[in-house]
C-alpha cells in the first residue's frame, strides 16, 4: 500500500497533440490514445491528474522544465537531460512512405529526395545521419501528407499510426501509397520529470503501468482507434 501522502498528489499530463494520440473531437472536448492511456496510468496508480494536449515539441521543454510531470512520447535530447524513463507503454514502427512511383527499399533511394519529418521529433538515428537526405519539418501528420499528396515533398516520415490514422483522416486510400520503408520501432515511455519526481510516485506509476499492460488495457484503447482504418497497413 503506497503512502496516502503520496496517492494525495494531483499529477499534471500533457499529451503531444498528433492524431490519434492527443487531439481535440468533434464535442470540443480532448481525447485521444495517449490521453487515455495517461489518463488510465494516473488513476491506476490512485492520483488524481490535469492532462492538457500540447504541441509535441512543447511537450518534453515543460517535462524537462518541471511545468508538467510527465509525457507519453519517444525518446529526445531534452527529455534524456530532464525526465526519467519510468515505463514502456506501446512500441510502434517508424516508417518512411511515399507514392507508389518512389521505390523505396533502404534510405540510399531517398538520397536526394525531400522527406517530410515531424517538428520537434527524433524517430530513426540512421536517417537523422543521412546528409544527402532533405529533411522537412513538419508541424503535424496531416500537413506532411497533404504536401506528401500535392508532391511538395517525396515521402514522409513517422510512427506508423501516426501516419495512417491521418491519412484516414484525410480520405488517402492505401493504393495512393507505395510500399513502405521500415527503418526502426520506436517505444511511446512515460517521461517523468526530475524537477518534481518522487521515489513513491515513480514506483507507483512504474507497477500502475505493469498492471494496465498485464490486463491489455493498453491494447484496448489502442485497438479503439484502429478500427477504422487498415491496422495491417501499420504493421508490416
Amino acid at each position: 500500500m503506497w503512502l496516502h501522502g503520496v496517492m494525495a498528489k494531483e499529477l499534471r499530463i500533457v499529451t503531444i497533440e498528433s492524431a490519434p494520440f492527443g487531439f481535440v473531437g468533434k464535442d470540443g472536448k480532448p481525447t485521444g490514445m495517449m490521453y487515455e492511456i495517461g489518463n488510465r496510468i494516473a488513476t491506476e496508480a490512485g492520483f488524481t491528474y490535469t492532462n492538457q494536449i500540447t504541441p509535441y515539441a512543447r511537450s518534453a521543454h515543460m517535462v524537462a522544465r518541471g511545468d508538467a510531470d510527465f509525457v507519453l512520447r519517444y525518446r529526445s535530447t531534452e527529455l534524456a537531460e530532464g525526465a526519467i524513463p519510468v515505463a514502456g507503454v506501446l512500441s510502434l514502427p517508424t516508417i518512411v512512405v511515399g507514392k507508389p512511383a518512389l521505390k523505396c527499399r533502404s534510405l540510399a533511394d531517398l538520397r536526394g529526395k525531400v522527406v517530410g519529418t515531424p517538428r520537434g521529433g527524433r524517430f530513426d538515428d540512421a536517417f537523422d545521419a543521412e546528409a544527402d537526405i532533405q529533411k522537412y519539418q513538419v508541424s503535424d501528420y496531416s500537413q506532411m501528407l497533404k504536401m506528401l499528396m500535392n508532391d511538395r515533398i517525396d515521402a514522409a516520415l513517422g510512427s506508423s499510426i501516426g501516419l495512417f490514422y491521418n491519412a484516414y483522416l484525410l480520405g488517402i486510400k492505401k493504393e495512393q501509397f507505395g510500399k513502405p520503408l521500415v527503418l526502426s520501432t520506436q517505444t511511446f515511455e512515460l517521461h517523468f520529470s526530475k524537477k518534481t519526481a518522487d521515489d513513491e510516485t515513480i514506483a507507483a506509476l512504474r507497477a500502475a503501468v505493469a498492471r494496465l499492460k498485464s490486463r491489455n488495457e493498453v491494447r484496448k484503447v489502442v485497438d479503439k482507434y484502429l478500427n477504422s482504418f487498415d491496422w495491417e497497413m501499420a504493421s508490416r
